[in-house]
């Protein structure tokens, strides 16, 4: 069972000061800069979960939260139990106890918790008034993390946005790699055909020294490489939403 307790909408900001907002429920909480709060259903927890009624399966202490200059630290704090960080579009990341992440890129995402039964508790974070509202620079869609430009066709671009458009639409379990079955059915092409079109990009970008898909050249030859091919269009800013929109029109 999911609680469907959604966040409130954002107050304006009463500070110049820098904070992230994090909401449970009706219990809500500014965190200033480099600042530290705790989670977890023990009476000494910051913002106490599962504890009416008590949820025993649910850790005393679960995590710990630090403002950075951009960003949240999590940290699992329990000695046994994992929790999720869940975005609100793309994967989650599940943090094994004792682990620590930071919520970039994300700029909102919930601290998920599992308890008894399956019962999901969350917590909300809202890290948009942590920077400044400055204008981000604008990468260039052609060029690689690497620095290495990279020139996509138009069937290159739209069999690389069906790869990752589960990952930048859908959220949990259900934002992975599209499978090349499902890349074909949306580009109108076999799933031999979006395969054969992936592996030769895959083998540009490796010959053009994109880091990430070397190893795919050399040991990992027989390994399944859309879910690197994937992260590197989307971090390296090739594939955005926009993409994914121009898929429409490219039935």
């Amino acid at each position: 069972m999911t609680e469907a307790h959604l966040p409130r909408q954002r107050a304006a900001r009463p500070s110049p000061e820098p904070y992230a907002l994090l909401t449970h429920r009706h219990d809500r909480r500014m965190l200033p800069l480099g600042k530290e709060i705790t989670i977890g259903r023990g009476a000494g927890a910051g913002i106490r979960i599962a504890h009416e009624p008590a949820d025993e399966h649910v850790s005393r202490l679960t995590a710990s939260l630090r403002t950075l200059p951009d960003c949240v630290m999590v940290q699992n704090r329990s000695s046994s139990k994992p929790l999720v960080l869940r975005p609100l579009v793309g994967a989650e990341r599940l943090l094994e106890p004792g682990a620590a992440t930071t919520s970039m890129p994300f700029t909102e995402f919930f601290v998920v918790v599992t308890g008894r039964f399956g019962r999901e508790y969350r917590v909300h974070v809202d890290v948009r008034d942590l920077t400044p509202q400055t204008p981000r620079p604008v990468i260039d869609p052609l060029e690689t993390v690497d620095g290495v430009p990279i020139d996509l066709s138009g069937p290159q671009r739209h069999l690389l946005a069906a790869l990752c458009e589960p990952l930048l639409t859908r959220t949990g379990a259900r934002a992975a790699p599209a499978t090349y079955r499902e890349i074909g059915a949306r580009v109108g092409r076999s799933p031999s055909y979006a395969r054969n079109v992936l592996r030769r990009l895959r083998e540009q970008l490796a010959a053009q020294g994109v880091a990430a898909l070397v190893a795919y050249n050399l040991e990992k030859v027989y390994e399944d490489f859309r879910p690197a091919l994937a992260r590197w269009a989307i971090n390296s800013g090739t594939i955005t939403l926009a993409d994914i929109q121009d898929l429409g029109a490219h039935p």
